[in-house]
């Protein structure tokens, strides 16, 4: 009775809105491309070596790895995503599987498959905290 009711309740208000209405026809859903663009960045982070870096002037500028440009605007959003990877690593074994990572993530999570995911390194990080890079025995090249 009170399901009832309330259907009637919501024709007097102009809402015509009924449990079997065409998902099309109830309204649209906009996924901002910041939105995107960060769902993008959390999957890169996923991948094993992709690490978060900051440059010497990524913290004043913003500039901080992985950093993300999403176009949601076609069906099937283009991404470019830039990296940081450490040392050593297999970089194109790490691109592809940030590719798969972020194409995934971004059609479960907006439902929009993306027509292409561009990776590039920009940064290979080493483990010593000075950013000197060493051989494997600590001695400076």
């Amino acid at each position: 009775m009170a399901d009832a009711e309330a259907a009637v309740a919501d024709r007097s208000a102009g809402n015509t809105f009924t449990a079997s209405s065409d998902p099309g026809e109830r309204g649209s859903l906009t996924i901002k491309d910041k939105v995107a663009t960060r769902i993008v960045e959390l999957a890169a982070l996923d991948v094993p070596q992709v690490v978060r870096h900051s440059g010497r002037l990524g913290s004043l500028t913003g500039r901080e790895l992985p950093r993300a440009s999403v176009d949601m605007t076609p069906v099937h959003p283009n991404v470019s995503v830039d990296i940081a990877v450490e040392w050593p690593s297999q970089v194109a074994a790490i691109c592809r599987q940030v590719r798969s990572q972020v194409s995934g993530e971004l059609d479960r999570l907006t439902g929009r498959q993306p027509s292409r995911v561009d990776v590039i390194v920009h940064e290979v990080v080493t483990d010593d905290p000075s950013g000197a890079k060493t051989r494997e025995g600590g001695e400076l090249l």
